[in-house]
Order: structure tokens, then sequence, then C-alpha cells
């Protein structure tokens, strides 16, 4: 969801930046501007490619953080043994 969400800003970008070279390609007179275009997109598709992979590397860490803090956390309760399989003292 997050990536469509940045493939369609950065898509809106290019067009509202590129217009005019978008205009004169749609009325037929292709020839530079259809190699912009080409650089752009290009462009585009790699920095669109490197926020995503920094974004998911991000995510990926925060998850695991959180999933350490979770289970470290339930252990650290008063009454759970540290060690899950050890027995339990009647005491506790």
């Amino acid at each position: 969801m997050l990536g469509l969400l940045v493939g369609a800003i950065a898509g809106g970008l290019v067009v509202w930046k590129y217009r005019d070279f978008i205009g004169e390609y749609m009325k037929g007179n292709a020839g530079s501007a259809r190699e912009k275009v080409d650089g752009i997109l290009g462009t585009v598709q790699q920095k669109s490619e490197t926020l995503l992979d920094r974004a998911k590397v991000q995510v990926s860490s925060q998850l695991e953080n959180a999933r350490e803090k979770v289970r470290a956390g339930g252990r650290r309760r008063e009454g759970l043994p540290s060690n899950p399989d050890a027995p339990r003292s009647e005491g506790a």
C-alpha cells in the first residue's frame, strides 16, 4: 500500500514538473520530448526503488525492535521465569 502511494505521488510530481514536454509529445512533436520523458521516467523509477528499499529496511527494523521488546518484557514480569522451560517455584 505504501508503495502504491509513493508511486502515485512520484508519478504526479513528474507529470506536473514536465507537463510541457508531455504536451509536446501528445501534439506529435515527439523527437526530443520522447527522449527526455524516457530519461525522466528512468530517474523516477530509480529514486522510487531507492525510497521503497529504505522504507522497507526502516519498517523491518522497527518491527524487529518491537518484537524484541515484547519478548523481553513478557519474561521480565514478576512471577515468570526468564527461561520458559524452567520449572516454576511453588512459592512464587
